[in-house]
């Protein structure tokens, strides 16, 4: 049975953290950030785009937040871990983003986003994306 409820596991967001922080001291910023961010790539990837060419949607947001975060060189790899995972949340709210506890799952995954860029430098890049796409996405969710 716990080989089961393991199998069952291996395809979400928390298996591929377990099995990226075992590597994490070989690969460095691989492993870990590869495999968090392919499934959060899936999840952005299922979004629909944006219906307005000139505005960006939240999956051209939550992408360009994506290659923010995976190319911050002042954010180091656990929050490069924890950011992923909020931006995987803030995928799957974006599939039914008026539902309440989808809103409630986007805002708390905005806050945790805050405090972690609050922590870097002022001109960090991340801090500048953030900046202008996090109040963006939080119109898309209406909070």
């Amino acid at each position: 049975m716990t080989n089961e409820s393991n199998k069952a596991s291996t395809g979400n967001v928390t298996g591929g953290i377990i099995g990226g922080r075992d590597a994490r001291g070989v690969a460095g910023q691989g492993a870990a950030g590869r495999d968090i961010s392919g499934t959060v790539s899936v999840a952005i990837g299922q979004l629909p785009d944006s219906p307005e060419p000139d505005r960006p949607g939240i999956k051209e947001l939550l992408t360009q937040l994506q290659e923010a975060i995976a190319s911050e060189p002042a954010l180091d790899e656990d929050d490069k871990e924890t950011a992923i995972e909020q931006l995987n949340k803030l995928a799957e709210a974006g599939k039914n983003p008026s539902d309440g506890g989808m809103k409630k799952k986007a805002k708390q995954a905005m806050q945790m986003l805050t405090g972690i860029f609050a922590g870097l430098p002022a001109l960090a890049k991340l801090v500048e994306t953030s900046k202008q796409v996090l109040p963006v996405i939080g119109e898309f969710f209406g909070l």
